[in-house]
């Protein structure tokens, strides 16, 4: 069964059989540019994948020509002559309904899957690097886009990029506002596959089908483990570690998975 939620800046579709859901950003015309309406119904999709028991993958792509070009500018622009504390108050509800979005992201354990193509600059940036994977057309392009504004980096890319790419390098790309291809962010950790632009959706959904058919308790565990192992010391994480696989045991994956190398065939996870 396909269930949507439906807002006229995103999309959010439930594939039941599948377990996989999709957050698409629908904003074509604006090159899915961030304003706060789009934040919110961002950071309520989120939210919902994230408590869904039946969602065991979640994917993050845009309609249009672009995955999100930035912040709205334009509305951005009408508010310079707001008030003070009008425009403070956009800016922090923006902000706080961003980085909502993002934290159910990054701490729901299942894995999040982002299809990029086009444009990913600002917080757009962030979001990608919010995802557990990155499937990138080899048209896409990335940029973090603040500096000619103005501004400072959001939505989580200040603590992403230097883990991924080395503090020199997280440098060049937000001081010098450098702007990657494809291949580049490939090379740099970025992206974990390119594909040809039309196959980009059926690739994406590829990645979301073989993960969602998998053991999802295992998958969101260890997700869980690989992000804890950037605030643990190593005994730390090796107590993360025994507390994790220790719960699995009793699990009905972990039987089925065990049943399934002994009698050398492929496993069945379904909704175990």
């Amino acid at each position: 069964m396909t269930t949507t939620m439906t807002h006229d800046c995103l999309l959010y579709t439930r594939h039941g059989a599948e377990g996989v859901a999709e957050i698409t950003f629908n904003r074509p015309a604006l090159m899915n540019a961030l304003d706060l309406d789009m934040a919110a119904a961002f950071a309520e999709a989120a939210t919902m994948a994230a408590n869904d028991p039946q969602v065991r993958v979640l994917v993050v792509t845009g309609r249009g020509t672009s995955f999100m070009s930035g912040g709205d500018i334009h509305a951005f622009h009408r508010l310079l002559s707001a008030p003070a504390g009008e425009r403070r108050d956009y800016f922090c509800r923006l902000m706080d309904f961003t980085h909502q979005a993002v934290t159910a992201l990054r701490r729901m354990e299942k894995p999040v899957i982002a299809g990029i193509h086009g444009t990913a600059a600002g917080p757009g940036i962030g979001i990608t690097l919010a995802c557990d994977l990155v499937v990138a057309s080899d048209k896409a392009v990335f940029q973090m886009a603040y500096g000619p504004l103005g501004t400072t980096p959001d939505a989580g890319a200040t603590h992403s990029l230097p883990r991924l790419v080395g503090a020199r390098r997280a440098a060049e790309l937000s001081l010098l506002d450098r702007r990657l291809t494809a291949l580049e962010a490939l090379e740099l950790g970025l992206v974990n596959r390119i594909c040809p632009a039309p196959m980009l959706a059926e690739e994406t959904r590829c990645v979301a089908r073989k993960l969602a058919g998998g053991a999802a308790a295992a998958s969101g565990r260890t997700k869980r483990l690989l992000y804890l192992s950037l605030e643990h010391n190593f005994q730390q994480q090796l107590a993360a570690e025994r507390e994790t696989f220790l719960a699995a045991i009793d699990s009905a994956e972990f039987a089925e998975g065990i049943t399934a190398f002994v009698e050398r065939r492929r496993p069945y996870f379904g909704n175990t």
